[in-house]
């Protein structure tokens, strides 16, 4: 009877390190890959684009000229230059906030080259690794991902002499029209919580082991009344923990052991150690959370940057920014747009004769009725009275209708005697579409503008 109760104890021990180590291991292993692939999804949506399009782009024409020409001599150096500018310092910045907030070992910016199976780092938090320019082959495991590159590589585990066991993932980086232009990446590293998971391990099962040793001495007169039934309990426990990963709350805390020896220590120390787990599972969970509020935080306030307080509409950023974007189209022979001028008339009037809050109602109401006419394409506030139209979709092909509607629905409010006279608003358009021999936006732009001051002088109420 003592040698089975000594053979129970060391498998009671076992089991619980056995079981401990495997759903822990997995446990852990499960939310670092999710936290991973959370980080870097995070990375990916909140450093600026278009610094990143700019750092990216230029990265990707120093590895291929170097390629190309056959002679790296000056390949690092031209990447150390790249350092130094400012939409680099920019996306670095970016991405040691990101670094510095959520406790990672390393997020940075890389370009996946499937060809060569490997990855150029492009930019990273910084520090003493930096390493911009940088080629590393990936491992085999990971080679399956690259087939389809559109994806990204997704959360998994390394184990290397080097990082030690570290979680890592890799995503797209989007740009407005759907374009990959790089990969964001996040490495959290597993080696210190795994080395506290292995002491804990170690001392548990020491501890196991001299608890059996001490319940030997005492085996013959407690081995029925006192043991057996206790390590039965135990041991029917650890097989819920380890069926129901994670329901090892419901099985040790339910037990009600009161022996006063060292199974009743060994009970509170799985209860302690079901704390502990899910205080670390909390902790993760929070951290998720706070790293989704610092992005939704992050895309509330670059929507803020973009909006006009009065109206609502776009502001003058988000003007330049469109036009921008309209120049990078026309290199690629993408034409179809024209813009359309829009101005106030007598605003200074309404503002000497009733007030600038009424001013304001002013053009308040005609952005109201530019949005209601042109419903299919983006309108932007680019000063105080003037408003600009990029013209798209069916307001492209139906620009005439629509200008003929804007006269007509102005000639209305004009008219209107029953509204206030800060209502009867007055307002010249004119419009432009994109021709042959226009170089950049900016032509259409200058011929829109004129035809509205042209519009302008012949309504013979310069405002």
């Amino acid at each position: 009877m003592v040698i089975l109760v000594i053979l129970i104890g060391l498998l009671l021990s076992v089991a619980c390190i056995c079981v401990s180590n495997a759903v822990v291991s997995k446990m852990l292993e499960a939310e670092y890959l999710e936290s991973t692939d959370s980080l870097a999804a995070t990375v990916a949506v909140s450093v600026p684009a278009e610094p990143l399009a700019s750092v990216s782009a230029k990265a990707m024409q120093i590895y291929r000229t170097a390629g190309e020409e056959g002679d790296d001599g000056d390949y690092a150096e031209q990447f150390m230059h790249l350092t130094v500018e400012e939409d680099y310092m920019t996306v670095e910045k970016s991405l040691r906030s990101i670094q510095y907030v959520s406790e990672a070992d390393s997020v940075y910016i890389v370009m996946l080259l499937p060809e060569e199976k490997s990855v150029l780092y492009i930019a990273d938090a910084g520090g003493e690794d930096t390493s911009p320019g940088r080629i590393e082959y990936l491992e085999e495991s990971v080679h399956t991902y690259l087939s389809d590159p559109q994806s990204g590589i997704s959360a998994h585990i390394t184990d290397t002499p080097e990082y030690g066991r570290t979680a890592a993932a890799c995503v797209p980086v989007y740009d407005d029209e759907g374009r990959i232009i790089c990969y964001a990446a996040a490495e959290l590293g597993m080696s210190d919580v795994l080395g506290k998971e292995s002491r804990f391990l170690m001392t548990l099962g020491m501890t196991l082991m001299v608890m059996t040793a001490i319940i030997c001495i005492f085996a013959i007169i407690y081995v029925r009344v006192r043991i057996v039934r206790p390590i039965n309990m135990l041991s029917d426990a650890a097989k819920k923990y380890g069926q129901n990963r994670g329901g090892a709350k419901s099985a040790f805390s339910s037990l009600d052991i009161r022996t006063g020896d060292e199974l009743e220590i060994l009970l509170h120390s799985m209860i302690n150690m079901e704390k502990d787990i899910e205080t670390y599972v909390k902790n993760l969970t929070q951290t998720r959370k706070q790293l989704s509020s610092a992005r939704q935080h992050a895309d509330d306030m670059q929507k803020q940057a973009y909006r006009d307080s009065l109206t609502g509409i776009r502001n003058r950023l988000a003007y330049d920014n469109e036009i921008s974007r309209i120049d990078a189209d026309l290199a690629d022979g993408n034409t179809r747009f024209g813009i359309a001028m829009i101005d106030l008339n007598i605003l200074k009037s309404i503002n000497d004769s009733y007030g600038h809050e009424r001013g304001n109602t002013a053009i308040v109401t005609l952005s109201r009725l530019i949005c209601d006419i042109f419903a299919h394409s983006p309108v932007f506030r680019i000063g105080g009275d003037e408003f600009a139209v990029i013209l798209r979709n069916n307001d492209y092909n139906n620009i005439e209708s629509l200008t003929a509607e804007f006269d007509g629905r102005i000639a209305e409010l004009s008219a209107d005697t029953s509204r206030e006279p800060w209502e009867r608003i007055s307002a010249a358009l004119g419009y432009a579409l994109y021709r042959e021999g226009d170089t950049c936006a900016d032509d259409v732009f200058k011929r829109a503008d004129y035809n509205m001051y042209e519009r302008k002088k012949s309504m013979k109420h310069i405002g």
